[in-house]
C-alpha cells in the first residue's frame, strides 16, 4: 500500500505494475484529469490495474490533490520521462504543461527521447527545438525502439541539411587573387567534407573561416561565403514539415 495514498474514505483503488495499491478520491480525479475510468465502473471491492510503476504513480497522484507539487527538477530524466508519458495518457491536466517544460529543459542531453515524446503528444514547437540536437549516432543506436515514422522523418530532415552542406562548396567565392586564399579554401573544403547533419550558426562559422591574421580580402570572402551558406540553410523547413 502506498504510504501517501491510503485514505480509508477513498472510493477507488489503483494497483501499480509492481503491485503497490493507491487509494484515491474519485472527486479529485474528476476535476483534475480526463483519462481514468469513472468510479461507477469499478466495484468497490476491486482495484484497477495500471501499467505504470509505483514511483511514477506516486508522483502523478500528487498532482490530483490540492497540495505542494513535487519538484520535478530533482528527479532523474528516466523518471521524468515515465511521469510525462503517464500524465499524457491519463490527461492529468495540472501536470501536463509542467512536464512539458521540464522535458524541454532536458535538452540537449536527451534530445531523441524528447523528440519522440513531442511527436507522440503533438508538441510541435518542442519537436522542432529537439530535432536539431539529435545525432545520427542517437538514431542508429535507438532505431529498434523509436517509431519508424520518427526515424524516417528525421533522416529526411538530416539529409536536407547534408545536401545544403554539400552545396556550400559550389557557392565558394571565385576569382580571388590573394596568394593565401587557395590554401585557406582547401582547408575549408576539407572541413566541409567532414561536416554532416544539423548545425548551428557557431559551427558553420568555425568551419568557413580564415585565421585571424589573414588579409582583409580573405576575411571578406570568408564572411561572404558564410553569409551565402547561412541564407541557404535558413530555407530548410523545421523538422515537423518532414513528418
Amino acid at each position: 500500500m502506498s504510504e501517501q495514498f491510503n485514505a480509508l474514505d477513498a472510493d477507488i483503488t489503483f494497483r501499480s505494475s509492481d503491485n503497490i495499491l493507491f487509494r484515491i478520491h474519485s472527486r479529485n480525479l474528476d476535476v483534475t484529469s480526463g483519462g481514468f475510468p469513472p468510479v461507477g465502473f469499478v466495484p468497490a471491492e476491486e482495484h484497477v490495474d495500471l501499467t505504470e510503476d509505483s514511483e511514477t504513480l506516486e508522483l502523478m497522484f500528487q498532482f490530483v490533490y490540492p497540495r505542494l507539487q513535487p519538484r520535478l527538477e530533482d528527479i532523474a530524466f528516466e523518471a521524468l520521462l515515465r511521469l510525462s508519458e503517464a500524465v499524457e495518457k491519463y490527461q492529468v491536466y495540472p501536470a501536463m504543461q509542467l512536464c512539458n517544460i521540464h522535458m524541454a529543459r532536458a535538452l540537449p542531453d536527451h534530445a531523441l527521447d524528447v523528440l519522440d515524446y513531442s511527436l507522440r503528444h503533438d508538441y510541435a514547437s518542442l519537436a522542432n527545438r529537439s530535432a536539431p540536437f539529435v545525432t545520427l549516432e542517437n538514431v542508429s543506436a535507438a532505431w529498434k525502439t523509436v517509431p519508424p515514422t520518427l526515424v524516417y522523418s528525421w533522416l529526411r530532415y538530416y539529409d536536407s541539411w547534408n545536401s545544403r552542406i554539400r552545396k556550400a562548396s559550389i557557392i565558394a567565392p571565385h576569382g580571388h587573387k590573394c596568394a593565401n586564399w587557395l590554401d585557406y579554401q582547401r582547408k575549408i573544403f576539407s572541413a566541409l567534407g567532414e561536416l554532416t547533419g544539423v548545425k548551428n550558426d557557431e559551427s558553420i562559422s568555425a568551419v568557413i573561416a580564415v585565421p585571424h591574421f589573414a588579409s582583409i580580402c580573405c576575411k571578406d570572402d570568408a564572411n561572404r561565403w558564410q553569409r551565402d551558406f547561412m541564407d541557404q540553410i535558413r530555407d530548410i523547413p523545421p523538422f515537423t514539415k518532414f513528418v
